[in-house]
């Protein structure tokens, strides 16, 4: 949905004339719950506040709000009166919260305006509660219930009311900017799920579709009555409302579109001509009500405008009225006095709807030949061609290049051409800074230089023994969790008790209770892990900040890199580093990943021959699969550490995968991971097979999918050891 109208209303008015209307707040919506607290109170003595009071206005808004964020109706807030003896004059029922007689969401957008004007949080966190009362009464069908029956109610503009306040707020309006995207998301769901339900409850007479009823069953979504006199029917003024509601959405499905078209037809054929109602005057003995001193009667006259009755038979359309015994009447006169002037019978409403109309049509036509929006969620609306266009030319068996280890060699200089610039390469310099004897192994803690950029803390694993040892690099997941790296595979020493907690609580939530470095240090490999930069050790100065992985990214490629090149560099220079070491086989390194990890291991695989085999569990898929309205990955934030800058202009997840290849690589994911949809894995699983078969090392290529979420079991771990066992020849 487009953000014009704001937009529009300030050019409309003029600026100044625009300012000046937003100074002081409207109470006009507040004119009905007033206009009953007056029938109930004949004798008004007391003072008001006037309009201009806003502040003081608003202050008895905040009085008056329940726990619940809601607000109890009629009563007269503009009155200069103690809260508690208002409120003890109300009946217990009375004083709970409720939209009937549009309240609520009008004490909701009144305190918004005035929250605009003077920066007062407690206005501010009025609002809030009041929002989260709205979206909490909301029912499962889209509906809000009124006051006189637990049905969908329009009656009071109760559904309709609520809608126009979040539609006004999902197209930006400018007292509700500062709401935070939890709430502006929950507020368009609802927003939605309330359309929805206008949608399905327009009445189909004999196959067409009609209007609306004052209320609609919660289940069968049929008109059902409210109070006595308010029978099963056809309205025309509610559903003047819940079509003014359709016409102010920007760019209208085809749904909507057809749900007006139809209730303008209606309404066109439901006027009625040649009558117009008349006030009467009455003697004082015979006033019903000293709101209403007169009595209504139907006039024949040729001459007057079109008009329609509130009620209409829901199978013959015929106008009706009733009396507080549930009888229907069809003539105004045989309504009782105090109904016939006390209530809304007839209605020049529908008269704006239809002169609106012919433009809001024309507009709408017009407008078909355009979305009117370009995001969806976080993807663009063209997303589907844009996917079309990635025809992956450099992949094996489309590059021109037959030969494989010439493709081989031209993949990978694509690819660390899309990372380009590497960062500059120092010597290593390690140092170990503590060590810890465990049961076969000793843990280090060492640092050295991962680059020109960084010294790094890493945790180090020997086995006891001679040497040279086989190696594992350990590449530590992602998870939204930043406060430990390295810690989420090596069991940490020598840190604070949250530190240690924290890390305890990880392995258990993702690894089955095992630290997979240690339970591969007991079974004779050398082990290095890394805090990837933003994690552990390398993380945020100030503190852990999901949002802020983004914000990174934007400056890295501001500064002419990438948060994922940074990352692939770091792991490639610790895998040469790993290497190095004199205890290390340098013929059996290899690499392992769960997770993000999972996709460090076999970009490290693709990248650097310093490592000979590679384990990635939980991160392979396509890019088809993945960029879809509803996948994870298309989240922003979390994808940023894992995408090379224009990479996917030549090869897809896979394929840059296959530059692996004829080395050993096994890849694991679970078929119950909503990460990573099942048919994209196996689509990508096809795709590197049939590279390791060219090359006849189909042998060396393992895949596996375990009846398991996106998690790293013990189960897991012990096929990766025997992986690279075997593929080491490590008895």
């Amino acid at each position: 949905m487009k953000k014009n109208r704001l937009g529009l209303l300030a050019l409309g008015l003029g600026i100044a004339s625009f300012l000046d209307a937003q100074t002081i707040p409207s109470i006009d919506k507040l004119s009905d719950g007033i206009h009953h607290w007056n029938l109930g109170h004949p004798e008004r003595t007391y003072a008001r506040y006037t309009p201009e009071q806003y502040k003081e206005i608003a202050d008895n808004f905040i009085a008056y709000q329940n726990k619940d964020g809601g607000w109890p109706k009629n009563i007269d807030w503009l009155a200069i009166l103690p809260t508690d003896s208002v409120r003890n004059t109300l009946k217990v029922r009375e004083r709970q919260s409720t939209l009937d007689n549009r309240n609520t969401y009008s004490q909701i957008d009144y305190l918004a305006q005035v929250y605009t004007l003077t920066k007062q949080s407690k206005y501010k966190n009025a609002v809030v509660k009041g929002l989260n009362y709205l979206l909490k009464t909301q029912k499962k069908n889209g509906g809000w219930r009124g006051w006189d029956v637990d049905a969908i109610t329009y009656n009071d503009e109760v559904t309709t009311g609520v809608l126009a306040l979040f539609l006004r707020i999902n197209e930006g309006d400018i007292n509700y900017t500062w709401l935070d995207d939890s709430m502006k998301k929950k507020i368009h769901q609802s927003l939605q799920k309330g359309i929805g339900v206008i949608l399905r409850t327009q009445y189909v007479q004999n196959g067409v579709k009609t209007v609306w009823g004052q209320q609609h069953d919660n289940e069968t979504l049929l008109p059902v009555k409210a109070r006595t006199y308010e029978l099963p029917s056809l309205v025309s003024g509610e559903s003047c409302a819940i079509l003014r509601l359709l016409m102010e959405i920007p760019h209208p499905t085809p749904a909507i579109i057809e749900a007006v078209k139809a209730g303008v037809a209606w309404l066109e054929q439901s006027a009625i001509q040649g009558i117009r109602i008349e006030k009467i005057p009455v003697s004082k003995d015979k006033i019903t009500n000293p709101e209403y001193p007169y009595d209504r009667k139907v006039v024949k006259d040729k001459k007057a405008p079109r008009i329609w009755a509130r009620f209409y038979e829901l199978d013959t359309n015929q106008p009706f009225m009733a009396n507080r015994d549930g009888k229907k009447v069809y003539r105004l006169e045989d309504v009782a006095p105090e109904r016939r002037v006390g209530y809304a019978w007839y209605t020049y409403a529908p008269e704006a709807i239809l002169q609106a109309y012919p433009a809001w049509l024309k507009k709408t036509e017009a407008e078909q030949t355009y979305t009117g929006y370009e995001v969806i969620g976080n993807m663009p609306a063209f997303y589907q061609q844009l996917k079309q266009n990635l025809t992956y030319p450099l992949a094996w068996g489309n590059a021109p290049e037959k030969d494989f280890n010439r493709w081989r060699t031209q993949a990978r200089e694509k690819l660390l051409e899309c990372m380009q610039p590497a960062p500059p390469k120092v010597d290593f310099d390690m140092k170990v800074i503590e060590s810890e004897k465990r049961d076969g192994y000793t843990a280090q803690k060492i640092v050295f230089n991962v680059s020109g950029y960084s010294r790094v803390p890493a945790y180090l694993l020997v086995p006891e023994g001679k040497g040279p040892f086989p190696a594992i690099l350990l590449l530590h997941d992602h998870g939204a969790h930043f406060t430990i790296g390295k810690e989420k595979m090596i069991r940490p020493f020598h840190v604070s008790d949250v530190v240690m907690k924290d890390a305890d609580d990880w392995v258990i939530r993702c690894y089955d209770g095992q630290y997979t470095g240690d339970f591969l240090a007991q079974n004779g490999y050398v082990v290095l892990a890394v805090d990837a930069l933003f994690w552990g050790e390398r993380g945020r100065k100030e503190y852990a900040s999901y949002d802020a992985q983004q914000a990174l990214s934007a400056n890295l490629l501001q500064l002419g890199t990438s948060f994922g090149s940074l990352i692939a560099w770091d792991d490639i220079r610790s895998a040469e580093f790993l290497r190095s070491l004199p205890n290390v086989d340098k013929e059996k390194v290899g690499t392992m990943g769960f997770s993000m990890g999972a996709y460090r291991a076999w970009m490290t695989m693709a990248a650097t021959d310093a490592v000979k085999a590679g384990a990635a569990v939980c991160w392979m898929n396509t890019t088809d699969s993945l960029m879809t309205l509803t996948n994870n990955q298309n989240k922003g934030g979390s994808a940023y550490a894992m995408i090379i800058p224009n990479i996917r202009r030549y090869m897809d997840y896979p394929h840059v995968a296959s530059i692996a290849c004829p080395k050993p690589m096994l890849f694991i994911n679970g078929a119950k991971d909503k990460l990573f949809p099942i048919e994209g894995v196996k689509s990508a699983y096809e795709t590197m097979r049939q590279v390791w078969e060219s090359q006849e090392a189909e042998a060396h290529f393992q895949t596996q999918i375990y009846d398991l979420p996106h998690f790293c079991s013990k189960e897991i771990q012990q096929a990766i050891l025997e992986f690279f066992n075997n593929e080491f020849h490590i008895k």
